[in-house]
């Protein structure tokens, strides 16, 4: 399986959203600022970044520009799991998909699966909203 990222603040959502992969099979670790998942990325490269939007210290925005302008970090896929619906400005980030809270495990499993399986090249490669079925 998979080794995922959680960058979130909110330990109670971290640890849900943690079980819930790691119960799929996934290599799941997780930070609590944009900071810590900078310094983690120097040393790991993880398959996906789930990362939440409003954090203290640099907010998920920040974090998406910082990875993306990386070489050694631009090609990981960052699905943003957040309160937020701004699907124009995680579009022009280069995010590769959102999920907005709450949500449901189910749709957070078939987003997390959608999203690997097009970076391993398994899907179409079109985007598409599971939000929207």
């Amino acid at each position: 399986m998979a080794t995922i990222l959680i960058i979130e603040d909110e330990a109670h959502i971290a640890r849900a959203v943690r079980d819930k992969l790691s119960h799929e099979g996934h290599l799941v670790d997780s930070v609590t600022s944009g900071p810590l998942a900078l310094k983690f990325l120097e040393k790991s490269i993880p398959d996906l970044i789930i990362l939440d939007v409003l954090m203290p210290d640099m907010d998920g925005f920040e974090v998406v520009e910082r990875l993306k302008a990386d070489s050694s970090t631009s090609s990981i896929p960052i699905m943003m799991l957040t309160v937020l619906s701004q699907d124009d400005k995680f579009q022009k980030l280069g995010v590769d998909a959102h999920l907005t809270k709450p949500y449901r495990g189910a749709d957070l499993i078939r987003m997390v699966r959608d999203v690997l399986s097009r970076k391993s090249g398994g899907a179409d490669g079109k985007q598409k909203d599971p939000s929207r079925g």
